[in-house]
């Protein structure tokens, strides 16, 4: 579920220099670490894609159960190495639920004929915007990570329980071949052309996302000495900016249109991040990484649900957990690029760079005809 998987990563931040310190990481380190993740993930990915066409409705609890598991694991890991394999077990997890999570979403948009992705992906920000803090505030009164991360395992896991969808996906019948629009012809097609062009965008969307949420706390502990409290409130700035963009993008997104909404968002991301980057006062920082927050919401979900409606249904999963699974990797990348960077040239020119992000999404967000507003309501259409 989006708010289990959010309580997690936003707990996650804040944890991160108190994991770097008690094992006695450098940034290199950390980040070869933390490289763990996109090994895990990357396989897991691929596997829920398919997993998700067979088993239906029934993936999400099932992953959400394990996810559970992996992070009590993180807790108890006490050195390195037995860090590295426990993040191994996060990244597959962590993955797994991001490819559910969006298969489902897709399947209800079409059971229920609604827009969702925006409202969904506004959940797991806002649900980091209370866990950072709140974690931050348990290091400041001496909370251990085992202590922290036993806690969050066990919200993760009831909320497994809360994914059992009891009326299913319920997914119409497979459109007839000589019906379905021109991309949607297999997994091979969904990877090409314009479906591709979309994966691109989002990865650059979701490597600034995470720069943001791994080593935002770190700028401001390390850069501009804040304590724990006010670093946690680095990323959760930037999170109350995606769960407040994406709630007023599913309430008036329609008004602008896809293509629009993504090349505000590129832009704002880019200048938020550019301004934490350079900041000299915590406040300043915290303020570009609000606004990168709000530019950066609806870029993903826009994308997310154009691929959707780009596929017929019996397609619909595999297309969108294909997506996903090509776009998260620029998340997944994003922690050990980033820190080899700050390793290299200090963290503040490193975020200087991610910025530059806001390009690609620009300029991708302009080229791909799926997030042309007019197409994307023929496709619905032809769906119907």
């Amino acid at each position: 579920m989006a708010g289990s998987w959010g309580l997690f990563w936003g707990g996650w931040a804040p944890l991160i220099p108190q994991i770097k310190s008690d094992l006695d990481l450098s940034d290199q380190q950390l980040g070869l670490a933390l490289f763990a993740v996109p090994v895990g993930a990357v396989p897991a990915m691929l596997l829920t894609g398919r997993l998700a066409r067979r088993l239906g409705h029934r993936v999400l609890p099932a992953v959400t159960a394990l996810f559970a598991v992996s992070v009590l694991v993180v807790g108890l890991a006490p050195d390195r190495w037995t860090f590295t394999v426990a993040l191994l077990l996060v990244g597959a997890t962590s993955g797994a639920i991001e490819v559910a999570l969006n298969a489902t979403t897709a399947a209800h948009e079409a059971r229920d004929g609604t827009r969702l992705f925006n409202k969904v992906h506004a959940v797991t920000p806002l649900v980091m915007v209370l866990a950072a803090p709140a974690v931050g505030l348990g290091r400041e009164l001496g909370a251990s990570k085992l202590t922290v991360l036993a806690l969050i395992a066990l919200l993760v896991a009831a909320s497994a329980l809360l994914a059992v969808d009891p009326r299913g996906w319920q997914e119409r019948a497979e459109t007839p071949a000589e019906n379905r629009p021109g991309p949607t012809r297999g997994t091979r097609a969904f990877l090409t052309g314009p479906l591709l062009l979309v994966a691109v965008v989002g990865a650059a969307v979701l490597f600034m996302e995470n720069a943001v949420e791994q080593w935002g706390a770190i700028l401001l502990e390390e850069e501009l000495g804040t304590g724990p409290l006010l670093a946690s409130l680095g990323p959760a700035a930037y999170m109350a900016g995606l769960s407040g963009g994406r709630m007023l993008a599913q309430w008036r997104g329609d008004r602008l249109g896809d293509r629009t909404l993504a090349t505000l968002g590129g832009t704002l991301g880019g200048l938020g991040i550019a301004t934490a980057a350079l900041a000299d006062t915590a406040w300043l920082a915290l303020a570009g990484f609000a606004v990168a927050g709000i530019g950066l919401a609806p870029v993903l979900p826009t994308l997310l649900g154009a691929a959707g409606r780009a596929a017929a249904p019996g397609q619909r999963a595999t297309a969108v957990s294909a997506v996903t699974t090509a776009s998260y990797a620029g998340f997944l990348s994003s922690p050990p690029l980033v820190g080899s960077l700050a390793g290299w040239l200090g963290l503040p020119t490193a975020l200087g760079l991610v910025a530059l992000g806001g390009l690609l999404v620009v300029a991708g967000a302009r080229a791909t005809r799926l997030l042309d507003p007019r197409a994307s309501d023929s496709r619905a259409g032809a769906l119907v």
